[in-house]
C-alpha cells in the first residue's frame, strides 16, 4: 500500500540481486504507510529504545536506507523541500489531533486529576497558543473510502476537505510559532505528556492489546456457534493453561532455555 503522496499502482519497485537472489528495494525518495516512522519504532513486545537514544544517534537511524527502497526512515532525512513538507505535515497532522484529544471534556478532567495543578494549567495554556497555528500550517489531504480492519484503524478525525487556501504571510507566522515551539530549551508541558503517554509505543502497545483481549472476552464465541457470544472464565483460563504447556517457544515442546520466548 503506497502512501497519498507516493506513486501507486506501481508494482516493480523490488528486483533481485543476481549473485545472492535476494529482493532488494529500488531507491524512492516517497515511503510507503508501513515505512513511516510510528510502524517502523514499534516495538511489537513493549518499549522502545529510541526514546532515550540521544538526539544526534537517532537523527543518524533516520538517515540510513531501507531494505524496502525508501531512501530514509523519514522525508525530514530529504534535501528537497516537498519531501521536507511531507514529512512537516505528518508530524503536523499527529500533533494536531494529540491536542485536540487533550482539549475533550473527560480527557481534561483526567489530566487534572493527575497532573500537578500548576502544570495542568501550563500544558492546556500551550496547546492554545500552538492548536491555532497546527490548524492553520497543515495541508489536506483525500482520503479514501475505508471497509473493514481499514476502517477500523482510521483516523477518528474528519480529513480537513482540499481547496482551502491559505495566505502565505500567516502560514510564515504559525510556522514560526510552531518552530519556536521545538525549541528544546524550552519547558514543553505537551512534549512532556506525548512522551508520557506513548511511553516510547509500550502505552500504544498495551492499549491495542488491551482492547483486542476485552472484545474477546464478550465476544469472542460469536463466530462459532448460536450460543453466547461472551467467552466464559473456564474457556478463557483454558487457553492460558495450553498456551502454558506449549513451552516458551510457542509450538515447540518446553524447554529449558525460558529466554529463548518469543511471546508468540
Amino acid at each position: 500500500m503506497a502512501d497519498d503522496f507516493g506513486v501507486l499502482g506501481n508494482r516493480s519497485m523490488l528486483s533481485k540481486d543476481s549473485k545472492t537472489g535476494a529482493e532488494t528495494g529500488k531507491k524512492r525518495p516517497w515511503l510507503k504507510v508501513f515505512e513511516t516512522l510510528p510502524p517502523q519504532l514499534l516495538n511489537a513486545y513493549g518499549e522502545a529504545k529510541f526514546a532515550k537514544t540521544a538526539d544526534i544517534a537517532v537523527w543518524t537511524d533516520f538517515n540510513e536506507p531501507l531494505k524496502s527502497g525508501g531512501m530514509y526512515m523519514t522525508e525530514f532525512c530529504a534535501k528537497d523541500p516537498e519531501r521536507r513538507g511531507i514529512a512537516t505535515n505528518r508530524w503536523l497532522h499527529a500533533m494536531l489531533l494529540f491536542c485536540r484529544y487533550q482539549k475533550e471534556t473527560a480527557v481534561q478532567k483526567h489530566n487534572e486529576s493527575l497532573l500537578n495543578l500548576d502544570k495542568c494549567k501550563e500544558l492546556y495554556a500551550e496547546i492554545d497558543l500552538i492548536l491555532p497555528s497546527l490548524e492553520y500550517c497543515l495541508a489536506p489531504k483525500k482520503a479514501a473510502q475505508k471497509s473493514g480492519a481499514a476502517s477500523l484503524r482510521s483516523a477518528a478525525y474528519a480529513s480537513q476537505e482540499p481547496g482551502q487556501q491559505k495566505d502565505p504571510t500567516l502560514l510564515d507566522q504559525h510556522a514560526k510559532t510552531l518552530y519556536d515551539w521545538l525549541d528544546t530549551t524550552k519547558v514543553s508541558r505537551v512534549r512532556m505528556l506525548a512522551h508520557w503517554h506513548s511511553a516510547a509505543g509500550l502505552s500504544f502497545v498495551a492499549a491495542c492489546h488491551h482492547r483486542a483481549a476485552q472484545c474477546f472476552r464478550y465476544h469472542g464465541n460469536k463466530m462459532h456457534g448460536d450460543g453466547s457470544p461472551e467467552v466464559s472464565l473456564t474457556e478463557f483460563q483454558e487457553g492460558i493453561k495450553v498456551r502454558h504447556l506449549l513451552g516458551t517457544r510457542g509450538t515447540e515442546p518446553p524447554t529449558a532455555d525460558a529466554s529463548a520466548c518469543d511471546y508468540s
